[in-house]
């Protein structure tokens, strides 16, 4: 390929639906750096962040080049432009981190897709177009060639960040200066928590700015109203972070900022000092729960413990609090989400997010839950893929009471009650946010789509009730073989709280279905997916003998559930076939 390249535009597209940073823009830096880059090769450059200005399309549909980036929740809308962009004749790239885990999707519909930390590649691969060169020396690019995927070796992570200049905001369309800024000092995350994509983008190790590229980044934003340190864990060397904080003192670089910390930053009272100091208005702390069981599934590394004297600290130094968690995990159920409100609460979290678990890409939670298989995935629409939409199966809640449970959850937190506590602590700033909060969850609800994503998870819980109706089960059938299994026997146990009769039916039965329709009125039958170590031979027969009972009474009313030793979801399938006896969930 060959062509000669002017014009290149850069754009990020919006999410499609509300969420919890959708009042206050703050700017991903992937496409204003690679523009500065290439703006300072003499490239005529443009770069459109939806979220601040609408993509003028003449402009786009008129480039050489189309660099698009790409979160999990944005896929679908990089695609579709993608689509346009090569319709008109313009070549497309896509980058970020969806299609950096998913380069084979992301040459569906662009030229190339650019995975992982793009700048040296992006450069290398615009010079090869030009210079009709080949790609193939172009580490961390995948491409087509005769309509085979061809994924480059990876490149090593760029060891010093100073190699690339500062972000130019100008560059955006419709930016305007004095508002919100971001500033990457670092790379990197020495963490493993399970939910997250960032050490599978940017690695472990954790990499830097120097502390005085930083301080030249701040000087060229002085005056702004905030700026947003856009690193992973910006404490994560409080050395380094001290040094950084006392040069913004000494030189007058002290806007109003935050940045995301964990809990263990506390523990530093010279580091909370400076931090204060400096004019830190808030961290974004990845609390992640309250359940120990949660967190140490998680792989959190931290207790309830560390999280309340985190906030009692921050507290203490002026520094407010914005609390981020996750539900939804196989440890956590209805009760679990509630007290997590109401601890928000009582601890006065100033604001907080109640994020859905999702399976990103690139995180440790896709490779598990995916490998689960598709009973555990309950939607691969990835627009819902943005911490607001149920789209997973987990063990102890189902996917409808998940999504219902934190949506009440944020209701409950950002709630007149809570408006009013920080009404009575004069503090207008958060009652603004509080409110804020409390409109955008109903302006949630008056997205069709959302509406009907709810629906759709409800339909799912309620399937088998609305096809044999609320309270017309009394007696049930299972496997006789079954009640030899742990879960067969909590299922029996579970059915005679209800009032249930359960009849064993023996591996070699030999009623017709009319005798067994005037004995029982369902057939329960488990879904062997994965048997443990040692117990192949059980699951074997059970699967043996689940198929024989389905094919002899396969006109008979049935429900089926996923059986995997010890790690299947046991909510979801007991209340469905709860609600075949009680309408208790309709309330």
């Amino acid at each position: 390929m060959t062509r000669t390249l002017r014009k290149l535009v850069f754009v990020e597209p919006k999410s499609t639906h509300l969420h919890i940073y959708s009042r206050v823009c703050i700017p991903r830096l992937g496409s204003v750096l690679l523009a500065t880059i290439m703006r300072a090769k003499g490239y005529d450059v443009r770069v459109y962040i939806e979220d601040i200005h609408p993509v003028d399309m003449n402009e786009v549909l008129s480039a050489d080049l189309v660099a698009i980036s790409a979160i999990t929740s944005t896929a679908p809308q990089s695609y579709r432009l993608a689509d346009q962009v090569r319709a008109a004749g313009a070549i497309a790239v896509i980058g970020g981190t969806h299609t950096s885990f998913l380069p084979d999707e992301g040459l569906e519909h662009a030229d190339f897709v650019v995975r992982g930390e793009g700048e040296f590649a992006f450069q290398e691969l615009v010079e090869a177009i030009q210079g009709g060169a080949g790609f193939e020396k172009i580490q961390n690019l995948s491409y087509l060639v005769g309509g085979r995927a061809v994924h480059n070796p990876e490149r090593p992570k760029i060891p010093n960040l100073d190699v690339n200049p500062i972000p130019d905001y100008h560059l955006i369309a419709g930016w305007k200066p004095g508002g919100v800024v971001s500033i990457a000092t670092s790379r990197g995350c020495p963490f493993s928590c399970t939910f997250c994509s960032v050490p599978g983008m940017y690695g472990h190790a954790f990499r830097t700015h120097s502390v005085a590229r930083v301080l030249e980044e701040l000087g060229v934003h002085k005056g702004n109203a905030y700026t947003f340190f856009a690193d992973d864990i910006f404490t994560a060397n409080k050395k380094r972070v001290k040094e950084l904080l006392h040069g913004m003192i000494a030189r007058d670089l002290t806007p109003m900022w935050g940045a995301q910390v964990r809990t263990e930053t506390v523990d530093d009272p010279e580091l909370l000092q400076l931090m204060r100091d400096s004019n830190c208005f808030n961290v974004y702390v990845g609390f992640e729960s309250i359940n120990p069981r949660t967190l140490k599934l998680f792989n959190k590394k931290q207790d309830l413990g560390k999280i309340e004297r985190s906030i009692e600290r921050f507290h203490a130094y002026g520094i407010s609090i914005h609390g981020m968690f996750v539900v939804g995990s196989d440890e956590d159920d209805l009760e679990t989400i509630d007290a997590t409100a109401d601890f928000a609460l009582k601890h006065d979290i100033d604001s907080i997010q109640f994020m859905i678990l999702t399976p990103i890409p690139g995180s440790p939670d896709y490779d598990t839950i995916y490998a689960q298989g598709e009973k555990y995935v309950i939607s691969r629409n990835w627009q819902f893929y943005d911490g607001h939409h149920v789209v997973h199966q987990p063990r102890r809640i189902s996917p409808y009471e998940l999504q219902m449970g934190a949506i009440k959850a944020m209701e409950k937190f950002y709630s007149w009650r809570g408006i009013a506590q920080k009404l009575l602590k004069r503090d207008l700033y958060y009652v603004t946010i509080r409110y804020w909060g409390k409109k955008m969850i109903r302006q949630w609800w008056k997205d069709a789509e959302n509406r009907a994503h709810v629906e759709w998870l409800r339909a799912q819980l309620y399937a088998d009730a609305a096809e044999l109706g609320h309270g017309g089960v009394r007696t049930v059938a299972l496997p006789a073989l079954l009640l030899q299994d742990s879960l067969g026997r909590l299922l029996e146990r579970f059915l005679a709280e209800l009032g249930v009769k359960v009849v064993p039916l023996a591996e070699a039965a030999l009623e017709g279905s009319k005798r067994a329709r005037e004995t029982f009125d369902c057939l329960i039958t488990p879904i062997v997916k994965r048997a443990a170590q040692e117990r192949e031979e059980f699951h074997a027969r059970l699967a043996t003998v689940t198929a024989a009972l389905q094919t002899q009474w396969e006109k008979l009313p049935r429900v089926s559930f996923p059986l995997v030793d010890g790690q299947g979801p046991v909510f979801e399938p007991f209340a469905k076939i709860g609600l075949l006896v009680t309408q208790n969930l309709d309330r």
